[in-house]
């Protein structure tokens, strides 16, 4: 992605200062990792639908949630900074009134109000970098692709298409690294929707949970160590 925007972005290194662009990312508490990718409809493996347009495929580090968003040109960096947030915002609101958790006007305000705020108080990091594990799971992605474009034969793979494949791909399980039962698989828009009820839907839970805010959710993460001042 980095290559296709020709954005020089400083590499991501270990903490000794090694390594620099494969690092791992993670999701916790208080940050939210998302690896971009590129697909780019063109050249033999994608015929006869190689007309050129451009994919960017995000997914995030926890949940392996991904969104797809279509661009028939090569787009600009502003532009797919603002269609990251724009798709974040919208598959947070549709995965929460499909699971009615809004059930009403005043809970769709409550949680556009709190995302918008989240977005305008965090500090954004970008990076050029590539953890392997979550673009294996990307690549996944280029097969669901294929499949999609050979079974149906869309005249053109547009934001519409893209939307639905994100909605299905989301929900297909996935495997615990090194695990192979089923009782270790998750399902990634479970472990979105869990995400977006921590950070985005303060104040509208009609549930009580142990030590945690009246309307809260429960944070889905090992919270933070507490630390203590050494005399």
């Amino acid at each position: 992605m980095c290559k296709m925007l020709k954005q020089p972005l400083e590499r991501m290194t270990d903490a000794d200062g090694n390594n620099p662009g494969v690092q791992p990312i993670s999701t916790n508490a208080n940050r939210v990792s998302w690896q971009g990718q590129v697909i780019h409809l063109s050249g033999r493996q994608w015929q006869p639908y190689d007309d050129g347009s451009w994919l960017v495929v995000f997914m995030e580090s926890h949940s392996r949630y991904c969104m797809i968003l279509s661009y028939p040109a090569k787009p600009e960096w502003e532009l797919v900074q603002q269609d990251f947030y724009n798709h974040w915002k919208l598959h947070a609101i549709a995965w929460l009134r499909a699971n009615r958790f809004i059930r009403n006007d005043d809970h769709g305000m409550q949680v556009l109000d709190n995302i918008e705020h989240y977005f305008e108080q965090t500090k954004v990091h970008s990076f050029r970098n590539l953890d392997r594990s979550i673009g294996a799971h990307i690549a996944e992605v280029q097969h669901y692709l294929h499949s999609l474009l050979d079974d149906h034969k869309p005249r053109d793979f547009d934001s519409d298409e893209a939307w639905e494949l994100s909605m299905f791909i989301n929900q297909q399980p996935r495997k615990i690294k090194g695990q192979r039962s089923k009782k270790h698989q998750f399902i990634p828009v479970d472990r979105f929707i869990d995400d977006v009820l921590y950070r985005f839907a303060s104040g509208i839970c009609d549930q009580h949970f142990p030590n945690i805010k009246s309307g809260d959710f429960p944070c889905p993460y090992p919270q933070k160590p507490v630390l203590r001042l050494l005399k």
